[in-house]
């Protein structure tokens, strides 16, 4: 059964911004969402889930509670998709972390965390590693994972191997070099990245965040950054979906998202 993709929905009730010279149309992203979310309920078949990749709020308001008006409307756009029985899995962004962690796991229905000491190794992380020339990545707007994720990690993935099971894997920052630009790359990707190629089960890394897009193959596993909606140019739109094969992931594009035929 295939799979919808949203990434960088990113929603405030704001103007427009320009980074880069490409423009961030935030009060477009709620009528965009509203027509991928009819595609995704029109989808024959239909769809498995729903995967946003990070970032469905800007956030950053003057005051929380602005930010949850914008979180509201966005979860309320969602809403067809459950009542289509489609259900929904998200990935947190740097963006949605505008509103405090629990409360976005609550509303989001996301698997708890131990926050607390993920705050503890990021800041032991940033500290030993500062950003320079050599870390690009290292930029506040990105993120890592911490001890006990990448032990999970190994251990899911090693599981899958031993009983031959296909894996994608997806996060907000990208892990793949060359999938997205160098100052867009998760603080620790090269070590997850090293736990990934360690076995033969990932075929996919999915991500957002660098809103132009990007791709990349290493040792023939596929790293897919998904173009963002809230970039998609005025009258288009930025989402896709998603259809596994017994050897290939088709990646089919709507509006500014690319298309892809990736072979496993």
């Amino acid at each position: 059964m295939p799979i919808g993709l949203l990434a960088d929905i990113q929603y405030a009730d704001q103007e427009d911004t320009f980074t880069e010279g490409r423009c961030q149309r935030y009060r477009e992203a709620p009528g965009k969402l509203q027509q991928a979310v009819k595609a995704f309920v029109a989808q024959e078949p239909q769809l498995s889930c729903v995967l946003t990749l990070g970032d469905i709020i800007n956030g950053r308001h003057a005051t929380q509670q602005e930010d949850i008006q914008d979180l509201d409307l966005v979860l309320e756009l969602l809403q067809p998709l459950a009542a289509a029985g489609v259900p929904m899995h998200h990935t947190f962004g740097n963006h949605c972390l505008s509103l405090p962690r629990d409360m976005m796991l609550r509303r989001l229905a996301a698997i708890p965390s131990q926050d607390s000491k993920l705050g503890e190794e990021a800041a032991a992380y940033q500290e030993a590693h500062p950003l320079s020339e050599q870390e690009p990545h290292m930029h506040g707007w990105n993120g890592g994972i911490g001890s006990d994720q990448m032990r999970w990690l190994r251990q899911q993935l090693q599981r899958a191997d031993a009983d031959g099971v296909n894996v994608i894997c997806s996060c907000h920052h990208q892990l793949g070099p060359g999938a997205a630009r160098a100052t867009h790359m998760a603080w620790n990707h090269k070590s997850i990245l090293e736990v990934i190629l360690g076995g033969a089960c990932v075929k996919l890394v999915l991500s957002g965040h660098d809103h132009m897009g990007g791709y990349a193959c290493i040792q023939g596993k596929h790293f897919v950054t998904l173009e963002a909606l809230l970039e998609a140019p005025s009258g288009a739109n930025a989402f896709a979906t998603l259809d596994l094969l017994p050897k290939a992931i088709i990646v089919t594009g709507h509006g500014s998202c690319r298309s892809r035929q990736l072979a496993i």
